[in-house]
């Protein structure tokens, strides 16, 4: 009988990394990060250059090395090079990732990597309460070369869950149909997904229905959504059990103590960095950078300081749950900004302006659009209010954001922007990135 994964675990938590004393995971994480450079140096030739200001006792030892960014690296690998690629001849799974900016990206994985990820996913999993007898709806983003679904399918089949296949294409009629058939219990896949799939299923009746446990990936779920889904499903366990990159790996996973946006990191996988760009210097607690990632497993195509894109910071604490694994708060894309005149109006401002408001979900938009030499904003948000209420929710909202941004609404006054355009949809109206499911967040459309 094979050993499920569930089975496998080891320790207090999943595993023993996880309860090591800090300084026995720090001479770890060196040591590993070591190897890693090392290796890397010897078999690709590009980093032999690039990598000689590796710093090996230093705090940062990365500190001197060029980040690798999303375009660079597109250079590197198939079909336009095989710069990075270890060994000729060899066989590996063709990935692709539309991401929140519609571009494909694409990346390799050997197959052994892509077994590899079994451990953080079920790490990750095991955090957030995953248990071997959990029915779960496996709504993952499927085909057109998307990684998610393989890895996860794989992992829940190792753990020992009943798993329901339906990817992110299944019609939700149908879903709502096994899901009652089956008394299914637990519902993933990516947020924007997973939180259309379940409105669908209120709609054609959820009396009786319980969902105890939602796990999302891609994007967060706010508050709002969450709030919405334990209402309409009695959901007791709302979580993230991995964040991380297809040109990555798994950088971090939640537990039942972490709030939205927070997460412990995999630093035996993975050797993260929080960067301040403008100065090159490393963050501390609390200050805000753009997230840089090595891992450790990659080894088909080693990728060394990836340019993750992600803002992010140290909280430099510990977590209740008694992990001794670093916590990070995610605080959103590093270009989920946009310039609107002279002011830098990020994504996290909308939603929590939208909070304030009330009446609307957690699927906002925002966009950046020219006219007459003009900037216009416009954001659009999702709601269930009915349509004679919507002429007044819009303009709250947008009374909120201009109240709330003096230098926006005294730009629109002097008319150097146009005011501030509110467009409210049904929900699950605003579109989503074809491929993924994922909601585009942020547009610009200035340049268009």
């Amino acid at each position: 009988m094979t050993t499920s994964l569930l089975h496998q675990r080891s320790g207090k938590f999943y595993d023993a990394w996880e309860s090591l004393d800090e300084g026995a995971r720090l001479r770890a994480v060196r040591s590993r990060l070591d190897e890693y450079i090392e290796y890397s140096v010897k078999n690709v030739p590009f980093y032999r250059g690039r990598l000689a200001a590796y710093g090996r006792d230093g705090r940062h030892p990365l500190a001197g090395v060029p980040c690798m960014t999303a375009a660079e690296l597109r250079e590197l690998l198939p079909p336009k090079s095989d710069e990075l690629v270890v060994g000729k001849g060899k066989v590996y799974n063709v990935f692709q990732s539309g991401g929140t900016t519609g571009v494909p990206k694409t990346t390799l994985f050997s197959h052994e990597e892509l077994e590899g990820l079994n451990l953080p996913n079920a790490r990750g999993f095991y955090a957030v309460g995953l248990e071997s007898g959990d029915r779960v709806a496996n709504l993952w983003a499927v085909g057109g070369l998307y990684m998610t679904f393989l890895h996860i399918n794989r992992m829940l089949q190792q753990y020992g869950c009943m798993n329901f296949p339906f990817s992110n294409h299944t019609p939700v009629d149908f879903v709502h149909t096994m899901v009652r058939l089956f008394d299914i219990n637990c519902v993933s896949g990516i947020s924007s997904v997973v939180l259309n799939a379940l409105r669908g299923m209120r709609k054609l009746g959820s009396d009786g229905m319980t969902v105890d446990k939602v796990y999302y990936g891609g994007e967060h779920l706010y508050e709002t959504d969450k709030a919405e889904i334990r209402a309409a499903f009695r959901t007791r366990i709302i979580a993230a059990p991995g964040y991380g990159t297809v040109d990555t790996w798994y950088i971090g996973y939640q537990c039942l103590e972490c709030p939205t946006g927070v997460f412990h990191c995999h630093d035996d996988q993975c050797y993260a960095e929080i960067v301040d760009e403008q100065t090159g210097r490393h963050c501390g607690p609390g200050e805000t950078g753009l997230m840089y990632a090595t891992p450790f497993t990659r080894r088909l195509t080693p990728i060394v300081r990836y340019r993750v894109g992600d803002r992010a910071h140290w909280l430099g604490k510990p977590c209740p749950c008694g992990r001794g694994t670093p916590l990070f708060k995610l605080l959103g894309r590093g270009d989920d900004v946009l310039r609107i005149g002279f002011d830098s109006v990020d994504y996290a401002f909308v939603q929590s302006a939208a909070q304030k408001v009330g009446g609307l979900l957690g699927s906002i938009q925002m966009e950046k659009r020219r006219r007459d030499g003009r900037d216009e904003l416009i954001v659009r948000a999702e709601t269930e209010a009915p349509a004679s209420e919507r002429r007044d929710l819009a303009a709250r909202l947008s009374d909120e954001l201009t109240a709330s941004r003096p230098t926006l609404r005294e730009a629109a006054a002097s008319g150097t922007i146009w005011p501030i355009r509110v467009e409210l949809f049904d929900a699950g109206a605003i579109p989503t990135n074809s491929r993924t499911g994922k909601l585009v967040r942020v547009i610009d459309a200035a340049h268009d």
